[in-house]
């Protein structure tokens, strides 16, 4: 039996490098490949894709301006309908923790529970919201955070179609260019799984 050297695990882990670097470089290539392969017949489509993405955009808003309006019709069971594919109601929020300065609340963390500072802020001075949800109500007050329950909010799903990975990632670019995902982010806030 042949005894194994540092040298022998760092060629090991050399040759691994090597063929990790090969495998890499032939994905870029086909990566570059398809794309210019796909890119006349995206270009073909493009117009009718970005229309297409429009219409659902606008279908979509005039859905969630009903729900908006009506959200009686969905107080009781049934709380959603669905419609070819289409899913449509009500359904209760995530729950969220409050708070109004992150450098506030850090302060009040560590002159109230220092023993717990390194389990609620970051390394670079950011609440960690997972310890924060393990505190109790008292102690959440005392440090100046909200607990926010979820609330009723419409939404619109769609189901599972047919469609291959290639279509949906078109799609999906030309809803991002109608701006479907465009998303605001609050400085404060943070969804939560619900514990209580």
């Amino acid at each position: 039996m042949t005894t194994i050297t540092i040298k022998d695990i760092r060629a090991a882990a050399e040759q691994l490098g090597r063929a990790h670097a090969a495998v890499e470089a032939v994905a870029a290539e086909c990566r570059t490949a398809l794309e210019a392969a796909c890119r006349p017949i995206y270009q073909k489509f493009q117009g009718t894709i970005d229309q297409a993405a429009e219409s659902k955009a606008e279908a979509n808003r005039m859905l969630m301006d009903l729900l908006n309006a009506a959200p009686q019709l969905f107080a009781k069971s049934p709380r959603s309908i669905a419609v070819d594919g289409v899913r449509a109601g009500y359904r209760k929020g995530e729950a969220a923790l409050d708070w109004d300065d992150d450098e506030i609340v850090i302060k009040r963390i560590r002159a109230l529970i220092p023993d717990q500072a390194d389990l609620l802020i970051r390394t670079e001075e950011s609440l960690v919201v997972d310890g924060l949800t393990q505190l109790p109500s008292n102690s959440l007050q005392a440090l100046g955070i909200r607990r926010i329950p979820g609330v009723d909010a419409p939404f619109v799903t769609i189901g599972n179609s047919e469609l291959d990975a290639l279509v949906k990632a078109i799609v999906a670019a030309a809803q991002q260019r109608q701006g479907e995902d465009d998303k605001p982010k609050k400085k404060g806030r943070a969804k939560i799984k619900d514990a209580a």
